[in-house]
């Protein structure tokens, strides 16, 4: 069985310690987590690995920032830095030319580097992206993500909330989990350097979705439909302007798509991945 510890490994690229898990033989997959207080790539996509590394070299990565990851400044942009970092690392473990899945915060990053980089990955998948555009949906003035860290500070309680609003089966949200995202978010190191959940300005520039019509790779948009935090209509943006691009929606699912419907994500991008589908 893999393990958190067993495929743990660390490299540095572009002047940045990344931390990063790896399994399995074949084509290289990269998966890039999502941001909010306590993410982490084991965290997002652990119970993902043992399936999707019987048929891909599997790489989660921690995102500069978060999880074992080096907690470098952004002079640039986090998004810029983001980008920079990944495909540096794709060169520093000889990915060669991987195929890219982000989800939220790590679409994001995921779009820049197809558009800025189209020869650095193969196909592309985008879960509950950020970087998408809305006309109709008007973003909630709170989410429980957001002011996670002012206030009375983090805690279990607004852990549970954030959880709770990433998901639509509540009952999903073990202590388990629980207690793995919050151990992450007060990691002293994460903590002083967190780069969301102080109320701050999201990450993203609010323009990336003039970029998605230069994307040339097969992509695979996948949305939860009761997504609170990147609005199905955002994936339905996604779709009408990348030119090569197909889109899966699960119903009573939210932003979460690779934990909350597991089996059947799972099924989606390895069928989706296979040298077959064109």
């Amino acid at each position: 069985m893999l393990t958190y510890e067993s495929t743990s490994r660390f490299a540095d690229a572009d002047g940045v310690r990344v931390h990063y898990h790896e399994a399995g033989e074949g084509p290289p997959l990269l998966m890039i987590h999502g941001g909010a207080p306590g993410a982490f790539g084991w965290g997002n996509f652990g119970r993902n690995l043992e399936v999707l590394s019987r048929s891909f070299r599997t790489v989660i990565v921690d995102l500069p920032g978060y999880g074992r990851s080096g907690k470098p400044d952004a002079p640039g942009g986090r998004n810029q830095m983001y980008a920079d970092v990944m495909t540096a690392l794709i060169e520093t473990i000889g990915l060669g030319r991987p195929h890219v899945l982000g989800m939220a915060t790590g679409g994001a990053a995921a779009i820049k580097m197809a558009a800025d980089n189209p020869g650095c990955l193969e196909k592309l998948i985008l879960v509950s992206s950020a970087g998408g555009h809305t006309m109709f949906h008007t973003p909630p003035l709170t989410a429980p993500h957001r002011d996670y860290y002012t206030g009375d500070g983090p805690s279990r309680e607004k852990m549970r909330a954030y959880l709770e609003y990433i998901v639509h089966d509540h009952s999903l949200i073990t202590d388990e989990i629980l207690d793995e995202r919050y151990e992450a978010s007060v990691a002293p190191e994460f903590m002083a350097t967190a780069p969301e959940g102080k109320g701050g300005k999201s990450n993203i520039p609010d323009d990336l979705w003039k970029r998605l019509d230069e994307i040339t790779a097969q992509t695979l948009i996948v949305w939860g439909r009761e997504n609170r935090i990147q609005p199905f209509e955002n994936a339905v943006f996604m779709l009408s302007r990348i030119k090569r691009a197909r889109l899966h929606v699960f119903g009573e699912c939210g932003l979460w798509v690779p934990y909350e419907r597991m089996i059947e994500f799972n099924a989606l991008v390895t069928d989706f991945l296979s040298p077959s589908v064109g």
